[in-house]
Parts: structure tokens; sequence; C-alpha cells
């Protein structure tokens, strides 16, 4: 498999940065910050179970009610195996897997959610950010009493 593409490695090493920020705003429910890794209008999709959030305000929302439905558990994203490659509009094509633990406070995760995200990224005002995040999750538990 040849790499076709390379981005320049400040770009590489932002959106890693983005992708990291992204899980932590996830995890600590800032729904300001989790809102700020998209584009004004950002989509995520969760493909299945026909999931979708669009726009700024409906990210912010959507991170609220996560919010309220943990019960009192906290959350750990963990992305893996990320994938990057330049298109040529300029916009980058991002895959990784997904894996996630949810914990009550003072014991150990378990096991939550594990899936795929394909995102699109381009960057505004310098900086990048998420147009499109499809996540495909590999079981049926995401959204019952958290989200991604």
């Amino acid at each position: 498999m040849v790499q076709q593409n390379k981005l320049p490695t400040q770009d590489y090493l932002d959106i890693q940065n983005l992708y990291a920020l992204y899980n932590l705003a996830s995890d600590a429910t800032d729904s300001t910050t989790y809102a700020n890794c998209f584009t004004d209008d950002g989509i995520l999709e969760v493909a299945t179970i026909g999931i979708s959030v669009a726009g700024h305000d409906a990210l912010i929302a959507h991170k609220e009610r996560d919010k309220a439905n943990r019960g009192g558990k906290y959350r750990r994203h963990w992305n893996g195996s990320l994938y990057l490659e330049r298109q040529s509009d300029g916009s980058v094509l991002g895959r990784c897997y997904l894996v996630a633990y949810n914990g009550l406070p003072g014991e150990l995760p378990v096991l939550a959610d594990c899936g795929v995200y394909e995102d699109t990224l381009v960057q505004t005002d310098g900086e990048w950010k998420f147009s499109r995040r499809i996540l495909t999750m590999d079981g049926s538990s995401w959204g019952q009493s958290d989200d991604s």
C-alpha cells in the first residue's frame, strides 16, 4: 500500500491535535469546545443508527443531551490508526478507529463502544475543523446512555 497525497507535517500535527481536542471535549462534556471542533455548518452522522446532527447550535445541544444522559458515569475516548489523505480540493479525508469506555467515579471503566470515524476536514481561518464526521459503530449500544 503506497500512501498518496501526503500532508505537510504541521498540518498532520494540527489535525491530530484536533482529534485529541474533540475526544477531550466530548469526554468532559465541554459542549462549546466540542462544537467548535466542527465548521459552523459541520455535520456528525452516526450511520448505524441514523442520527444526523448539523450545525453549531445543534452540536452544542447534542453534547448537552449527552451530559444529561450520562447517569454519573465518566467517558473516555481513544482513537487509533489515524490515516489522513489530502484531497485535490485542499480538504483532508481522515479515518480512525474509536474505542470508548464508561465508568463510575473511583472505578475502572468498561468498554462501551467501538467503531470507525470517516471524516472530512477543512481549514477555516487557518484552523483545521471537521466539516463532516461519519461514525459507524461496531455494535448497537451507542446513544442509549451516552454519545460520542
